[in-house]
């Protein structure tokens, strides 16, 4: 019997496949609703995510099964943005440095032409030798810190390599990084419910793994292979099989996000102190997420559902999402006053307007990968793979990843079971 732990987005996909191949297993779900971070949060008449998740898709197969599980499936035009300096900058920045300042367009290709082509030993010097040193502290400097609260020098050098698309400082191709993704009329919870549609799972608690067996919900479940996508640290925690030491726990390094949820009477729009592009094709008003580097504004990233699918709102009302990260304390109720006076000085709503606002909080976001992460993950691994312990997924193999790769890796770890 296999059993999987955890029902985000891997472990549906892990379950469905081994559905397909008539496999027997159990998935079991702490939460009341599967999906994980992909769930639907529906209060007062507005649709929330856990931040913003959508779907990109790079493969043929992936774009093929979202359409088999929900064939009226939305493809969106991306449009997003970086907020720098009060201008509406289209995304990437590093494709589209003819809305900069022309002094800092020139000061920006010198810098690249002359930056450090020594091969990159950490986040930090990666950056500079892909998009030059100017680039850096305009933009990749400030929005990282305020994304990861990490020192980048002590991130590993290439991991975002397939994540953030390289500098055209010669040729500007706007728009062709993800500039299209999936997403469902409904929300994003209604791609892992009909992933979940004919599973059975198991809602409750684990309380400990050992060799062979699951504690749950006061039974002990006999596993031939166990698949954890539940975050790495909470399964060594649980995990009563001696040999991981205590040290190689204390090197799994993690920020958190507090995601504020606002709904909106009205209209989103900007105030004529922000400088705008327009065209047929870009509208800021219409944005689906905008990045905001800039150190004296609390949030790395806002985005609107509401300019996504109209099915996420009442009538005449609009919504955003809000992400701050922290790592060891989280913001106080400050917060929340510090947002709204930030979102109201570039024009995006009247605090009169605010129709609702709650908070979610995601302990684990974003996997860090410091320079021994990858040894220490190795090293879990291996050591679990001789009590038939596979680890699964964003938090479960701990890595950064997206939607598609999770729904991919779940494939290939049940087609795997399967041999």
């Amino acid at each position: 019997m296999t059993v999987i732990l955890g029902a985000g987005i891997t472990g549906l996909s892990i379950a469905y496949h081994l559905k397909e191949k008539n496999k027997d297993f159990i998935i079991i779900e702490r939460e009341n609703i599967p999906g994980g971070l992909c769930r639907n949060i529906n209060i007062e008449g507005f649709t929330f995510n856990y931040t913003g998740h959508f779907l990109h898709c790079k493969t043929s197969y992936v774009r093929n099964l979202a359409k088999k599980l929900i064939p009226d499936i939305k493809i969106v035009n991306r449009n997003s943005y970086v907020y720098l300096n009060k201008r509406i900058i289209p995304y990437p920045i590093q494709s589209n440095k003819r809305y900069l300042s022309n002094g800092t367009r020139i000061k920006s290709l010198i810098s690249y032409l002359l930056r450090n082509r020594k091969r990159p030993e950490n986040l930090e010097e990666w950056f500079v030798y892909n998009f030059g040193r100017r680039m850096f502290n305009i933009f990749f400097l400030p929005y990282n810190k305020k994304l990861w609260e990490y020192p980048l020098k002590e991130i590993s050098a290439d991991f975002l390599e397939e994540y953030v698309p390289e500098s055209s400082s010669y040729s500007e191709k706007v728009g062709e990084y993800n500039a299209q993704f999936l997403y469902p009329e409904y929300g994003i919870g209604a791609l892992v419910s009909s992933f979940a549609k004919d599973i059975k799972i198991s809602h409750g608690e684990v309380r400990r793994v050992e060799k062979k067996y699951v504690h749950f919900n006061g039974k002990k479940i006999e596993y031939e292979n166990l698949v954890s996508t539940i975050p790495l640290p909470e399964l060594l925690e649980m995990l009563y099989i001696d040999g991981v030491k205590d040290s190689i726990k204390e090197n799994l390094v993690w920020n958190s996000i507090l995601c504020i949820n606002i709904g909106i009477k009205g209209k989103l729009s900007f105030s004529d102190s922000v400088k705008k592009f327009k065209s047929n094709d870009v509208n800021p008003s219409k944005f689906h997420w905008i990045y905001f580097p800039d150190r004296n504004i609390p949030f790395y990233r806002v985005g609107s559902l509401s300019n996504i699918s109209r099915r996420l709102t009442p009538e005449n009302h609009s919504s955003i999402w809000v992400e701050i990260s922290y790592r060891k304390n989280r913001p106080d109720k400050s917060i929340v006053n510090a947002v709204i006076e930030n979102l109201e000085k570039i024009g995006l709503f009247n605090r009169k307007s605010i129709a609702h606002i709650s908070n979610v909080d995601i302990p684990y976001a974003y996997p860090i990968y410091v320079k021994s992460k990858q040894n220490i993950v190795k090293e879990i691994q291996s050591f679990l793979n001789e009590y038939n312990i596979l680890l699964a997924g964003r938090f479960g193999s701990w890595k950064y990843s997206y939607m598609e790769e999770s729904i991919l890796e779940g494939k290939r770890v049940a087609f795997e079971l399967c041999r």
